[in-house]
C-alpha cells in the first residue's frame, strides 16, 4: 500500500502486509519531493494542503511504480523501482496535475493514467518507458458522472475478466460521500457506473483478491481530528459487478484467517542511533534542514539545532512528527533546555493547523518557562501566514530537565459501538515523569483542510529572537489504547507459546524451496503422526514456521525443541535447527538454534533453551534443514516456549563421532578398534560412521590420526573435512 502524506518527508510511505489488516511501514518514495521555499518554508511560503497528493502504486514485468501528482509543485511524478521494501527510486517530471490519477498497464503493452476531477475522467496515454506521455496516443474524456457536489474523483482503474472497472467517490447533494463504479469491455469505449457503496461516508479505493479466493475494498473514512483511516470492506460479486459490504454497509467487525498482529506504524523511540538515520515511523513537517539535527552527536539524545527564526511551530524547520492513532492516545518526551537561547521554544505538540503545544521557552532574563500554547488565530479561521503563538499558561521552571505530555482522545470502542470526534487532547509536564500536572486548556483538536491530514505528534525546537541554540530530546515514548487488539497469545501452563504435534495436519508449518510437508501415519514421537518432509532437492529444503514478532520479541531469548529422525540409506545424517530474519537492512540472515546428528531410524532432539533473537530481527522462520543431504525426515514434537524452559524429547543420540564402542567416551580402546577398521573392516556400518570424524563419508588413515590427536589433548574436537 501506498500512502499520501502530502507535505511530510520522507514522503509516500510504502507498507506492506500478509492479511490486509496488519501493516508495516518498509520504505519511502522520496526523501525530498523538491527544494523551492514552498517545501522549505521560506520566504514565508509553505506546502500545507499540497505536496504528493493521491499516489497510485503498480508493479509490472519486474518494476514497481508510483506515480502522483503535487499542487506544491504544479507537476506530477512517475517514480519505478526493482526493489520497493528497500531500494531507491528514481524520479520523471510531468508537466502539470493530474489529480488523483490511477496507472494502468493493459495486457496489450499499452500504458495509461486515468485521472480527473468535478465528475469528469479521462485517460491520457503513457510512453513504453514509463517517463512520459505517449506522442498521438489516446487522450480523451472517459465518462462523466452528471452529479453535483463532489461528484467524481479519486478514480483507481482494475481490469477483472472482460472489463475495465473505474472506482470514484462522490460526495452529491442529500446525500453522504458514497463509491461509485464505472465498467466497459473497451478502456476507451461507452462506460457504465453504478453505486457500490453508501455507507457512512467510507469510499475512494479500489479493490483486492486475496491468495483464497476472497474480495475485499479498501477505501478511507474520514474519522475527524485522528484523519482519515483505511477501512477493510469485504466485497462480493453480482452480475460482474463489485459489490462493497454486508447488505450494502461496512460491518464494525470482520473476520480474519488465522492469527494477525495488527498495524503499528507509531514507535517509541530513545535515539540510541549510530548514524543519523531515524526510524522509518519518523517524518519532518516540510524538507528538513539536515545540517540542522542529530541523533549521534549527542548519543541517545535528537538534537534540534535552531539555525533560522520563527514565528510559531507552523512556519519553523525541522519539526519531527509521527501519526497519531484511535480511539486515544498518549506521547510523552524528555526535554533538556540547558543550552536554549532567550526567545527559544521547544517541546511537544498536538500537531495541525489548530495546533497545541506543551513545552519550555526562554525568557529575555534567560529564566526558563514550562507553557502551553495555542494557534491564535485558528479559532477565527484566518490564514496559516496569520498564526501566532497564544500562550494559555505558564508557569516557572526549576532546573533544566522536564518530561512532557500530550493525551490525545478521538473515540470510543465499546463491544463494537463506535462514537466520533470526542477529539480533544491534554497537556502535562513533570519532574520524574510519574507525577504529571495538567498546564493550558483542554484543546478542541479540529481536522482543517489547510493542513489536510490529521493530528500528529510532533517534536518541535525553535529561534524567535537569535539562533545558535539548540534542544536535546531523550527520548519520545508513545501508548495507544487498542482498537483492533490482535488475541494475545500467552504461554500455557508448562511456559509454551506453540507446541505442533501433527496428528491431523501441518500446523502452519510449510515447505522451504521443493520440499513438500505432509502430515504422515509413518511414525511419531509423541501419538501416531509426525510432520513428513519430502521432495527435498537441497541440503537448505527443509521445513519451516513462520514466527510472530507479536510472541517472539527480538532481543529477547526463548526456548525452542524439535524431534527429528530419517530412514534413508545412510547411517548418520547432521540435523540443523535455524532461524531465518530479514535484518535492519533487509538483507537474510542465518542464525543457528541448534544441531546434533541423528543414527538411521531413531529420534533425536534438537533442543536450545535459550536462544536469543537478534534484536534486529522481521520477518522470522523457524526451520529445519540438513548439512549435506537431501534425505527425506520426519519431524514432531515441536515446540516454542519462554526462554530457559526445559522441553523433554528424545534427547541427543548417544551416537559420538569418535565412540566406536558406544560407551559413551572417546578413549584408547576406540583407538584400538579405529586400528583395526583401517587394517580390516569394523564390527557394523555405524562403528564404521562413528569412526569418520571428519565427516568426509569415507573412513581412512586422516581419522585414525584426528582420534589419536584427540585421545592425547592435542585437539578438543574433530573438525569437519
Amino acid at each position: 500500500m501506498v500512502s499520501t502524506t502530502m507535505f511530510f518527508n520522507p514522503g509516500a510511505p510504502i507498507m506492506k502486509s500478509k492479511d490486509l489488516v496488519s501493516w508495516k511501514i518498509c520504505n519511502y518514495v522520496y526523501d525530498v519531493l523538491a527544494d523551492g521555499d514552498v517545501q522549505n518554508l521560506k520566504n514565508g511560503k509553505n506546502d500545507y494542503g499540497h505536496g504528493q497528493w493521491a499516489s497510485s502504486l503498480r508493479y509490472h514485468n519486474g518494476t514497481y511504480y508510483v506515480f502522483f501528482g503535487s499542487y506544491g509543485t504544479g507537476k506530477s511524478y512517475i517514480y519505478k523501482t526493482n526493489d520497493i521494501e528497500h531500494g531507491t527510486w528514481t524520479k520523471n517530471e510531468l508537466n502539470g496535475m493530474y489529480h488523483d490519477a490511477s496507472l494502468f498497464f493493459d495486457d496489450d503493452g499499452r500504458n495509461y493514467l486515468i485521472y480527473g476531477a468535478g465528475g469528469t475522467i479521462r485517460v491520457k496515454e503513457l510512453n513504453s518507458e514509463m517517463t512520459g506521455f505517449k506522442e498521438g496516443g489516446a487522450d480523451k474524456e472517459l465518462f462523466s458522472t452528471g452529479l453535483d457536489g463532489l461528484s467524481g474523483e479519486g478514480a483507481h482503474i482494475q481490469k477483472i475478466g472482460d472489463y475495465y472497472y473505474i472506482f470514484l467517490i462522490a460526495w452529491p447533494s442529500n446525500s453522504g460521500r458514497i463509491e461509485l463504479c464505472y465498467r466497459s469491455k473497451d478502456i476507451l469505449g461507452n462506460y457504465e457506473g453504478r453505486t457500490i457503496l453508501d455507507s457512512e461516508g467510507a469510499a475512494q479505493g479500489g479493490i483486492i483478491d486475496t491468495p483464497d479466493g476472497k474480495w475485499y475494498g479498501l477505501v478511507f473514512k474520514d474519522h475527524g481530528a485522528v484523519g482519515r483511516v483505511p477501512v477493510l470492506v469485504p466485497v462480493t460479486w453480482q452480475n460482474d459487478w463489485p459489490i462493497m459490504g454486508i447488505n450494502g454497509k461496512v460491518p464494525a467487525t470482520v473476520e480474519i484467517n488465522g492469527s494477525y498482529n495488527g498495524t503499528f506504524l507509531v514507535t517509541d523511540d530513545d535515539f540510541s542511533y549510530d548514524s543519523n538515520k531515524l526510524a522509518l515511523e519518523w517524518q519532518w513537517n516540510h524538507n528538513p534542514d539536515n545540517t540542522a539535527w542529530s541523533v549521534t552527536e549527542r548519543k541517545g539524545y535528537l538534537r534540534l539545532r535552531n539555525k533560522s527564526l520563527a514565528t510559531n511551530i507552523l512556519d519553523a524547520k525541522n519539526t519531527l512528527t509521527q501519526r497519531t492513532e484511535g480511539p486515544f492516545c498518549s506521547s510523552i518526551i524528555k526535554l533538556d533546555a540547558s543550552n536554549m537561547k532567550a526567545g527559544d521554544y521547544a517541546g511537544l505538540s498536538a500537531f495541525q493547523y489548530k495546533y497545541g503545544n506543551v513545552g519550555v521557552y526562554i525568557a529575555d532574563d534567560g529564566s526558563k518557562k514550562i507553557y502551553m500554547a495555542e494557534n491564535g488565530i485558528a479559532s477565527s479561521g484566518g490564514e496559516i501566514s496569520e498564526s501566532y503563538n497564544k500562550i494559555i499558561e505558564e508557569v516557572d521552571m526549576t532546573g533544566n530537565e522536564i518530561y512532557l505530555k500530550v493525551d490525545f482522545k478521538f473515540n470510543d470502542v465499546n463491544e463494537g459501538n463506535i462514537s466520533y470526534n470526542i477529539d480533544k487532547a491534554n497537556f502535562y509536564y513533570s519532574y520524574d515523569g510519574s507525577n504529571w500536572i495538567n498546564i493550558g486548556n483542554e484543546l478542541s483538536m479540529s481536522y482543517d483542510l489547510k493542513l489536510f491530514t490529521g493530528y500528529r505528534s510532533a517534536i518541535y525546537s525553535y529561534a524567535t529572537k537569535t539562533i545558535g541554540g539548540y534542544a536535546d530530546i531523550d527520548f519520545f515514548d508513545y501508548e495507544r489504547a487498542e482498537w483492533n487488539q490482535p488475541e494475545e497469545i500467552k504461554p500455557n501452563s508448562l511456559g509454551w507459546y506453540f507446541s505442533n504435534g501433527f496428528e491431523n495436519d501441518t500446523e502452519d508449518w510449510t515447505g522451504r524451496g521443493t520440499a513438500n510437508v505432509a502430515s504422515s501415519a509413518n511414525t511419531g514421537y509423541v501419538g501416531n503422526n509426525s510432520l513428513f518432509v519430502s521432495g527435498r532437492t537441497s541440503s537448505w529444503n527443509g521445513a519451516q514456521k513462520a514466527l510472530s514478532d507479536r510472541v517472539f520479541k527480538p532481543g529477547n531469548e526463548y526456548s525452542f525443541s524439535v524431534n527429528v529422525k530419517f530412514d534413508s540409506e545412510k547411517i548418520t545424517d547432521k540435523f540443523f535447527m535455524k532461524l531465518e530474519y530479514s535484518d535492519a537492512d533487509g538483507k537474510k540472515q542465518y542464525a543457528s538454534i541448534a544441531e546434533g546428528i541423528a543414527v538411521k531410524g531413531e529420534w533425536m532432539q534438537l533442543s536450545n533453551p535459550n536462544f536469543k533473537i537478534p534484536l534486529d530481527a522481521e520477518d522470522m522462520y523457524l526451520y529445519i534443514e540438513t548439512y549435506d543431504s537431501n534425505n527425506n525426515f520426519y519431524i514432531d514434537e515441536a515446540i516454542g516456549a519462554v526462554g530457559g524452559t526445559g522441553i523433554l524429547g528424545a534427547g541427543v543420540q548417544k551416537f559420538i563421532l569418535g565412540d566406536i564402542n558406544f560407551d559413551g567416551v572417546v578413549d584408547a580402546y576406540d583407538m584400538i578398534l579405529a586400528r583395526q577398521g583401517c587394517l580390516s573392516s569394523f564390527d557394523s556400518t555405524l562403528a564404521q560412521a562413528a569412526a569418520d570424524v571428519d565427516q568426509n563419508g569415507v573412513y581412512d588413515k586422516a581419522d585414525l590420526v584426528l582420534i589419536q590427536d584427540f585421545i592425547l589433548g592435542r585437539i578438543k574436537e574433530f573438525p569437519v573435512a
